[in-house]
């Protein structure tokens, strides 16, 4: 498949671009997919644009069929590698392939409103980690809503906390990451944060 570029909007108009972070697993538990689809279908009902890693399945599959059955836009980044084994969601209506990881989590990240970060394993705990350094050392202001189905950003949560206590953060932990217990709280938020 060959890169498609994201098309150039008029940035005053343009709807807002939310960036979803998740799983890409099918073994996924249906209560984080149940979320996912929560939040996709959210993003569309606002009329604004869900940016994820394209996968078909987990979270993020199920972030992008929910949006899409609400009427919504969907914008997707991945790597090649995954383009060739099929683990590309096949109706995005905008798709990026990147040469290298980095390149893809820049392109998720540009020009996004704020970033949403469903549970997820190690790719998704790194785009979590990334974009939490950029935000702690100035590159970027964008909100990060942790949505904590199940507790599962608890030990993340917990670790940060610890890290503020001893002196090892920069700043207070809420400003840094903020975590909602539903994906409606977090929908709530984004609602505030973007009126």
């Amino acid at each position: 498949m060959e890169s498609i570029a994201m098309p150039t909007v008029n940035e005053s108009t343009a709807p807002p671009v939310i960036t979803v972070f998740g799983s890409s697993s099918p073994r996924t538990p249906l209560a984080y997919r149940q979320a996912a689809a929560a939040i996709g279908a959210g993003i569309a009902q606002q009329g604004w644009i869900l940016r994820n890693g394209a996968g078909a399945d987990g979270c993020m599959g199920a972030s992008t069929d929910a949006a899409l059955a609400a009427g919504g836009r969907v914008q997707g980044v991945n790597l090649q590698y995954f383009v060739d084994q099929g683990f590309v969601h096949p109706q995005l209506h905008d798709m990026r392939v990147a040469a290298t990881m980095r390149e893809r989590k820049q392109l998720l990240g540009a020009d996004c409103a704020a970033y949403v970060i469903l549970p997820g394993g190690p790719g998704t705990w790194e785009e979590l980690w990334e974009v939490a350094v950029e935000r702690q050392i100035g590159v970027h202001d964008k909100p990060l809503l942790c949505c904590d189905v199940d507790g599962f950003w608890q030990g993340f949560a917990s670790t940060l906390q610890r890290a503020e206590g001893e002196g090892l953060l920069y700043g207070p932990a809420r400003e840094l990451l903020q975590w909602y217990p539903s994906p409606e709280a977090c929908m709530a938020r984004l609602q505030e944060l973007l009126a």
